[in-house]
């Protein structure tokens, strides 16, 4: 016991004043720290230096900052003006899980995120995926944007290398789509990665002047942040014509719920850059479909539902968690079964508080659905004017790596 005391004594002595300012700041809210930075040179050198960030966002993965941890949601509402013009605006908002009043109305603090992203009027902005604080954003057939939502930090990316702009009206050509969007980072080559799927279809008329539409094999794009450039790679997939849902990173992977026909997961490498394809868990036979991926827990898992055979406006739900996959088999556990639920939509938006899963009711409310109690709690968000068109909701972790 004495030798254990001196050992520590030795520790605690050894640390100069500097490293005690490393950790303090190393656990503050990244607003705070931001602040820090105009106060002093020095504390400026330190927060934007690699260690500093490599130490923060352990401390956040690690679970040391609690305070950090919240619901980052992106609502997006219509306005009409007189002229019969319209536009889309999107808001941004952080909801922090640390507090909250009673039982079946959750209270949460709440903060408006005013980030100018460079938009179009007549597109939305959509999240794709998420890693280390840093968000993946579409808005339009060709904007993507990098963003930290904590440090206020946004890049928008060079113009893809594969998607054409649309054809003309009556011009019949070959015609690029947007199909799916990962974002993570590369283990191997210690730098974030985008990558991008596109389906590529052309037009053939025959003697009638009918249009047929002819699918081509899809192609795929890798940015790089180091290169700030997009270069093609090759996805020896499907020649189908397929859709890829939602997005999810983990592990040095990016994972899309996909459909050719058939249901299953499409999953891409990021350092070595090959697709994969991971067979989903046999449910078609029992009235269910598969709707989202999300994380659970630091796992992928699956979502999905099918209505009560016993009341048909209920529905009844699954989840799935996918368990040692190796980038090429996995295997799947049902992890609960929930429901059967009234008046709720089939695409949950997130898996949080480790037993909660957060939906959005017929109705428009979202709601949290405790897997534990069984209970359903809404949560009292803030109200916009105008009809809210989009929700998103991604389990978020402040962080201070920066997207420059």
């Amino acid at each position: 016991m004495l030798n254990k005391t001196a050992e520590m004594s030795q520790v605690h002595d050894s640390e100069t004043p500097e490293d005690r300012v490393v950790e303090i700041l190393s656990r503050l809210p990244p607003k705070s720290l931001m602040r820090f930075k105009c106060i002093r040179k020095s504390w400026c050198t330190l927060i934007n230096g690699q260690s500093f960030v490599a130490k923060y966002l352990s401390n956040s993965v690690d679970n040391k900052l609690p305070s950090s941890t919240c619901i980052l949601l992106n609502r997006t509402q219509m306005h009409v003006f007189p002229d019969q013009s319209w536009k889309y605006e999107t808001l941004w908002s952080m909801m922090n899980l640390s507090n909250y009043s009673d039982e079946h109305n959750l209270h949460y603090d709440f903060t408006d995120l005013n980030i100018p992203f460079p938009t179009e009027d007549h597109h939305p902005v959509q999240i794709h995926s998420y890693c280390n604080g840093i968000v993946c954003v579409i808005t339009g057939k060709s904007i993507r944007i990098l963003c930290n939502p904590a440090t206020r930090e946004f890049r928008q990316l060079p113009a893809s290398c594969l998607l054409l702009p649309s054809p003309p009206e009556g011009k019949f050509q070959l015609e690029t789509i947007f199909e799916g969007l990962g974002f993570g980072y590369d283990y191997k080559a210690k730098e974030y990665k985008v990558v991008q799927i596109i389906e590529n279809c052309e037009y053939s008329d025959d003697e009638r002047r009918y249009y047929h539409r002819i699918a081509l094999p899809h192609t795929a794009e890798v940015y790089t942040t180091t290169a700030n450039s997009w270069k093609e790679i090759k996805i020896e997939i499907s020649s189908k014509t397929y859709q890829c849902y939602g997005s999810e990173y983990l592990k040095g992977f990016c994972y899309w719920l996909a459909n050719d026909g058939e249901e299953y997961i499409l999953s891409f490498d990021l350092g070595d850059e090959i697709f994969h394809i991971i067979q989903l868990p046999s449910r078609r036979e029992s009235g269910f479909k598969f709707y989202n991926i999300f994380l659970c827990n630091d796992s992928i898992a699956s979502f999905c539902c099918c209505y009560d055979p016993k009341n048909e406006d209920s529905t009844l739900c699954e989840i799935w968690v996918m368990d040692d996959y190796d980038g090429v088999k996995s295997s799947w556990t049902k992890l609960l079964t929930v429901g059967p639920l009234k008046g709720i939509n089939e695409n949950p938006l997130a898996f949080w508080k480790s037993d909660a899963l957060l939906m959005v009711s017929c109705n428009g409310r979202v709601t949290s659905y405790n897997s534990s109690t069984k209970n359903l709690s809404y949560l009292n968000i803030p109200p916009i004017l105008n009809e809210v068109r989009d929700f998103q909701a991604v389990v978020y972790v402040e962080n201070i790596v920066s997207v420059k």
